[in-house]
C-alpha cells in the first residue's frame, strides 16, 4: 500500500479547520519513517511535531522535509452527541 505524505503546513491548516468545527475531535499526525519505511501513528493529540521518531529502527524523520497525514477520530452519536450538565 501506498501512502501519501503531504507538507506539515497543509496538515495544519486541515487539522485547525477540523478542531474548530468539531472541537471533541482527535487528530493523530501519521508520517512513514524515513529510514525503515514504516507506517508511524503519533500517540499526541491535537499537535503536530516537526520531527517523528521510530520506535522500530531508531531513525527520526524530519517531517518538515518528508511531510506526514493525520488520523481524526470523532465520537458520534449516542452519549457522544448529549450535552453535559453540571460538573462531573
Amino acid at each position: 500500500m501506498t501512502y501519501r505524505n503531504y507538507p506539515i503546513d497543509e496538515c495544519a491548516r486541515g487539522i485547525d479547520k477540523i478542531l474548530r468545527e468539531h472541537p471533541r475531535a482527535a487528530v493523530y499526525q501519521k508520517w512513514t519513517c524515513g529510514g525503515c519505511s514504516r507506517r508511524i501513528t503519533g500517540n499526541t493529540p491535537n499537535k503536530l511535531f516537526v520531527e517523528g521518531h521510530c520506535e522500530d529502527c531508531g531513525h527520526i524523520t524530519d517531517l518538515k522535509k518528508a511531510g506526514c497525514n493525520y488520523m481524526v477520530t470523532l465520537a458520534v452519536g449516542g452519549i457522544a452527541d448529549m450535552p453535559h450538565e453540571g460538573s462531573a
